[in-house]
């Protein structure tokens, strides 16, 4: 990304609150909830037996820009084992910047300008509500799960589902 691209996005969301910018988040969680409600779905289908734990980790970026992603991850001996046999379902959300272009165009931030508020927590956060409603649709899995916000973000960073 270059600093252009940032200041052009740093001057569109300068004034957005912390509630308008966790509800455009949610919009588009929400469009892709349908598909990340595949990839648990084939997860739950795939789990090794030695798994002990599920892990949904909301990994957001370090600058506070706006960038993060949602990734399962498989607790238990052998790890490298477990995470590769769910590999291509691992993935729920990802912010992406290809070609220049945001994927999907959520609002960014420049780093070096205070928001107003925690971008990051406000990622976590949202995420947390938005795998909450994703786990009561799939009904969960046959072993415990959690869900945690990267290097403690967060008003909770970590949650039991």
């Amino acid at each position: 990304m270059t600093v252009g691209i940032l200041g052009a996005l740093k001057v569109r969301n300068k004034n957005l609150s912390e509630g308008e910018y966790k509800s455009i988040i949610r919009t588009f969680l929400d469009a892709r909830a349908p598909e990340a409600m595949a990839q648990l779905d084939k997860i739950r289908s795939k789990l090794p037996d030695h798994a002990l734990e599920v892990r949904i980790g909301i990994h957001p970026g370090q600058g506070e820009e706006g960038f993060f992603d949602i990734m399962v991850h498989l607790e238990g001996p052998n790890l490298y084992v477990l995470n590769k046999a769910i590999q291509e379902h691992r993935s729920l959300f990802e912010v992406r910047c290809i070609d220049g272009k945001m994927q999907p165009d959520v609002p960014i931030f420049d780093g070096s300008v205070d928001a107003g508020f925690s971008v990051n927590d406000a990622i976590v956060d949202t995420c947390m509500e938005w795998i909450e409603y994703l786990w009561r649709g799939l009904g969960g899995m046959r072993i415990p799960a959690v869900m945690f916000g990267e290097d403690d973000y967060g008003s909770t960073p970590y949650r039991q589902l």
